[in-house]
């Protein structure tokens, strides 16, 4: 039994990837703006939660003023909220993880849950332990951390697929620690793609 079990699991985790290979996705991007895109810190000026959601900005050089940094110190239990302006349903996490220029890439988001809401008052709430009437979406997702940025000044774009079907305005990120930087925590990129 549990050999048939396994075998398919196995199938199913081949034929979602197979047929991801397949699937054109569209990333949805918010006003880039404090308005739209907060993190529960930030570094400074330089490091708005919103520009981790540019697309216009650099994947690769300096991290300054490219990237969400939380605030000197702050390692652990960052929020990272995103409003898309209207309810979409999100079927992939695109994500490039914290580095500058190749190093300090030990500061990138690490462990996370991933959470969808309709309600303002949650995506204003950017307190870590307040979960408000946020739908936790962790479970739906085919992974649970971020992967470490390769240690070279280039994109590494990394993907997450997630089996949601419910349309939400406001999507949230619970970061819970790093790779290891004693610091900050930070991402260089997140795009939420639609299908």
């Amino acid at each position: 039994m549990k050999k048939i079990l396994l075998s398919l699991i196995l199938i199913l985790l081949l034929t979602v990837t197979l047929i991801g290979d397949c699937i054109t996705y569209t990333s949805q991007y918010p006003t880039q703006d404090d308005d739209h895109v907060k993190a529960t810190t930030k570094y400074s000026t330089s490091f708005w939660a919103y520009f981790a959601t540019n697309p216009a900005l650099s994947l690769t050089g300096s991290y300054f003023d490219n990237s969400w940094l939380s605030v000197l110190d702050t390692v652990t239990n960052q929020r990272f909220h995103i409003d898309l302006g209207e309810a979409k349903v999100i079927r992939r996490i695109y994500y490039e993880n914290c580095h500058s220029s190749g190093v300090a890439y030990d500061a990138g988001a690490q462990n996370f849950t991933f959470w969808g809401s309709n309600e303002a008052s949650d995506f204003a709430d950017i307190t870590y332990a307040n979960d408000g009437d946020w739908v936790d979406l962790t479970l739906l997702l085919f992974q649970t951390t971020f992967d470490r940025h390769s240690v070279a000044d280039e994109a590494d774009p990394k993907f997450i697929v997630i089996t949601n079907s419910t349309a939400y305005r406001y999507y949230a990120f619970k970061f819970a620690d790093n790779y290891g930087n004693t610091l900050v925590m930070g991402v260089r990129r997140i795009e939420l793609q639609t299908e």
